[in-house]
């Protein structure tokens, strides 16, 4: 079994000496398959050489197709980047402008609050010095019509001159000492700031 393809390869062999040799004989011959060999060769070799032109052009071609599509999608990487940095600068912004928005709308309630409070303040110390000069023109009318003693009246209209006055320190002293400066219901005390929450 292991003789066989030897003795095959042998009688091809012996089988192209015996072509060759009748080839040599007849000169023409020779030439016009030498001839056709080297043309056969010749074009098997430029159809080898076409086929991977062809390929490596064709590779080429992909290649570049496929660096034009990197290149295009670097470029909407890149702008969708820019644009998602745009929309949270934005974002930012207008998350910054709410809080700052919130703080102005909060401090400016705070204003009018004050404003409010103080002018009611200032409607009572203004009832007040009205109810005293009322206070001091009745007694002097009681007293001149003699329905009260002089005394009686003096009396009256002193208790009443003191009492508004002190009344009225006592308001200007709680809102310049004693008052929180920003928030009108809230007061001071000597001990804020000083001690630490444990």
């Amino acid at each position: 079994m292991d003789r066989l393809p030897k003795d095959i390869v042998d009688l091809q062999d012996i089988e192209k000496i015996q072509f060759l040799q009748t080839l040599k004989s007849d000169p023409a011959r020779y030439a016009a398959y030498v001839q056709d060999k080297s043309k056969r060769i010749l074009d098997e070799t430029i159809d080898t050489k076409r086929a991977s032109f062809i390929k490596a052009s064709g590779d080429m071609a992909r290649t570049l197709d496929m660096d034009h599509n990197s290149h295009a999608a670097l470029l909407r990487t890149q702008e969708l980047d820019s644009t998602q940095d745009h929309i949270i600068r934005q974002q930012r912004e207008m998350r910054e402008g709410r809080v700052f928005n919130v703080d102005m709308t909060r401090r400016q309630s705070e204003i009018n609050n004050w404003y409010y409070e103080n002018k009611r303040e200032t409607l009572f110390v203004l009832q007040l010095i009205l109810l005293v000069m009322l206070t001091l023109v009745v007694a002097m009318s009681m007293a001149q019509y003699t329905l009260i003693s002089q005394d009686a009246a003096d009396y009256l209209m002193g208790f009443v001159i003191i009492a508004g006055i002190g009344t009225w320190l006592y308001r200007w002293y709680y809102t310049s000492r004693i008052r929180d400066a920003r928030y009108w219901h809230d007061r001071k005390f000597p001990e804020d700031g000083k001690l630490t929450p444990a």
